[in-house]
């Protein structure tokens, strides 16, 4: 039996965050019953000046891309790309990129009662099936409710205790270097970066365990 810890750290609105957790569930169900995964979810922020009312997203994005088209094209990529992934990458005009704080902060709440990866895969289907507002307190509080969190563990989520863990968490990674996301840390002692296909994750898991 091998025991493997992996910390994804992930900021919630990053479409590579969402793909990497699919590929990389993949691999863990390759290995078969002999291993044991603890999987730990670390905040990353994409944006961290994003300011707390969030952004509309073409302008935004528009920006970062250099142009429209640029963010148009990259858009379509990343859907084909989701589409062989089984995952709907939906985008309107209407869509926001939020500030993700809070959100990180209910990811926080949800570990504490072992629902932190059905909570973070129900805020990316939120997020970029639903084209909802995941900044918003209102559907962040919904969402929580659907993976089964209690009203005690959203105020959790909401407490001045929970927001200066996260931002200490935040501050510390950013201490680390770790300057993208998704990043995989693996016992505490090997790194991988970025969302690799099923195949490369199985090779990489299967020799950690053997060393």
């Amino acid at each position: 039996m091998a025991d493997l810890r992996i910390d994804i750290i992930s900021d919630v609105i990053c479409p590579w965050c969402y793909l990497g957790y699919s590929r990389l569930k993949q691999a863990i169900e390759q290995l078969g019953d002999d291993y044991r995964i603890d999987i730990r979810w670390q905040p990353f922020e994409l944006h961290p000046d994003m300011p707390i009312e969030g952004a509309d997203r073409d302008t935004y994005l528009g920006e970062k891309f250099g142009s429209p088209e640029k963010l148009n094209e990259a858009t379509h990529a990343l859907q084909q790309i989701g589409i062989e992934a089984g995952i709907q990458f939906n985008f309107s005009e209407k869509d926001r990129v939020p500030n993700t704080k809070l959100a990180h902060q209910f990811v926080l709440a949800a570990t504490k009662v072992n629902l932190a990866t059905p909570f973070v895969l129900a805020l990316f289907h939120t997020y970029f099936t639903d084209g909802k507002d995941i900044g918003l307190q209102s559907v962040l509080k919904d969402t929580a409710l659907s993976v089964g969190m209690q009203e005690v563990d959203i105020e959790y989520a909401l407490s001045e205790k929970t927001k200066t863990i996260t931002e200490k968490k935040l501050s510390h990674l950013r201490g680390l270097e770790i300057n993208s996301a998704p990043t995989y840390v693996i016992n505490d002692k090997y790194m991988i970066h970025g969302a690799h296909d099923p195949e490369s994750f199985l090779k990489v898991l299967t020799d950690i365990a053997q060393k």
